[in-house]
């Protein structure tokens, strides 16, 4: 990582030993994987049933700058864009932007971050694009795999335009509220979707609820979710339950143990039939930390619904399916890298 600092003195406004400091600094993770597939019964017939190749597991480059104010509180920004490795262009590898800017591009293009911060002893305020607060709060305790199929088994969004205000911590106590642009749809309003979450930590235990709240001209879906982690010496354990509108949930079991530079990983996951990452899905992981920067893994992944899982590294095939499912009875042996610097 690379650092410029930059001095500026403030003697016209603060007495004269106080100074300002700016820091920017430059990031990047690369990320890549090869992987095979197989589907034993694709949505669509006549579709490849197996996939051998190169697939790309979120990789980003970026920049984040930092400036403290004599009052205590700290300004930021931060820029991040993704990059497909596996096609050598600024892409995101799931779809899942594929229609929040531009409703006829499959091209993924959008930076994944792009916000200003705001943060002291009364909380933070993060305006942009950013993580949301659901995700935050409930899918991601669960969410520690290495490889392009982490994350998938959660009804939560990820990254959204969002006005999100966390609070500082009351004896371990926390809460946020945020108000996310979920559609982007000229038929509602920007901020179409609230979220609100509380969490409580102590020594190892973290217990968390969030809410989300959509407005009616974009379905006006309802969801609840709870999520708690533990971790202690080398053991890492956590869970999470979601809700949609009361009648769909989908369950969660994540653990992991860490064995010098060994990480062993293990996830399950039960969806109800009706939403989304419908099924069960089993997650099976090691990662290598060779050098502070370069970590390799393989994984397993066997899903009941293929959500994640696809024969192809076509995402339109996926996107065509309508994100639920675009076969049955799927598998992935992924063996990758990841160097951040």
């Amino acid at each position: 990582m690379k650092k410029l600092v930059l001095i500026a003195s403030t003697a016209t406004l603060l007495p004269a030993t106080a100074m300002a400091e700016l820091t920017v600094d430059a990031y990047g993770s690369i990320r890549v994987q090869a992987e095979s597939v197989s589907v034993d019964k694709v949505t669509n017939a006549g579709d490849d049933k197996s996939y051998t190749g190169f697939r790309d597991a979120y990789s980003r480059f970026g920049v984040k700058a930092s400036y403290p104010l004599s009052n205590g509180t700290t300004l930021g920004a931060k820029l991040e864009i993704p990059f497909n490795t596996a096609e050598m262009k600024m892409n995101d590898p799931t779809g899942f932007a594929a229609y929040y800017k531009d409703p006829n591009s499959l091209d993924n293009n959008y930076p994944r971050i792009y916000k200003l911060t705001a943060s002291g002893d009364w909380g933070s305020l993060a305006i942009g694009k950013q993580w949301l607060t659901y995700y935050n709060y409930v899918s991601y305790p669960v969410d520690y795999f290495s490889s392009f199929y982490s994350g998938w088994s959660t009804y939560a969004y990820f990254r959204r335009e969002a006005v999100t205000y966390t609070s500082p911590s009351f004896s371990g106590l926390s809460f946020a509220a945020s108000a996310v642009d979920v559609s982007d749809s000229k038929d509602s309003n920007y901020l179409d979707t609230m979220q609100y979450a509380l969490s409580y930590t102590n020594e190892g235990l973290t217990l968390s609820a969030a809410y989300e709240d959509q407005d009616e001209n974009i379905g006006g879906t309802e969801t609840l979710g709870l999520s708690a982690s533990y971790t202690t010496g080398p053991w890492r354990f956590a869970t999470k339950f979601e809700q949609a509108n009361s009648d769909i949930s989908i369950y969660n079991l994540y653990g992991s143990y860490n064995l010098g530079k060994y990480t062993f990983k293990a996830h399950v996951s039960e969806g109800d039939e009706d939403g989304y990452a419908a099924g069960t899905t089993i997650h099976l992981g090691t990662d290598y930390q060779y050098t502070k920067n370069l970590k390799v893994f393989v994984e397993y992944i066997a899903e009941e619904n293929s959500y994640a899982v696809l024969p192809d590294l076509d995402i339109a095939d996926y996107l065509n399916a309508g994100y639920y499912s675009y076969g049955e009875n799927s598998q992935a042996i992924a063996v990758g890298a990841r160097y951040d610097f």
